[in-house]
């Protein structure tokens, strides 16, 4: 896992969303995070589904990952949420020192 990187889960809103994005920041288990609507097509026990849902990008550290999930699972109202970490291969100097700043020491 790399040093920085960005968590993606979904909500079915973003009612459902904000308690646990502002939990997830005031634990410093992110730096940013941001909603964006999205339809979701899929299936879930044997049902096609077609839903109108919140993708939301947690923006954070690679070592904190573990506990995100943890934290993520713990809140989140789904049975099976969306939780897939993606590796920052790159990133501006400035911003990663910023996201370091805001994310608590491990």
């Amino acid at each position: 896992m790399g040093k920085y990187g960005m968590l993606m889960t979904t909500f079915a809103n973003k009612e459902q969303a904000e308690p646990v994005i502002n939990e997830i920041i005031r634990c410093g288990l992110a730096a940013c995070v941001q909603e964006i609507p999205i339809k979701s097509h899929y299936t879930w026990k044997g049902e096609l589904c077609h839903d109108d849902e919140v993708l939301v990008l947690f923006k954070t550290r690679g070592d904190l990952y573990p506990e995100l999930e943890r934290k993520l699972l713990e809140l989140h109202p789904y049975d099976t949420p969306e939780i897939l970490f993606l590796d920052a291969e790159k990133g501006s100097v400035a911003y990663l020192s910023w996201i370091d700043e805001q994310t608590r020491e491990k």
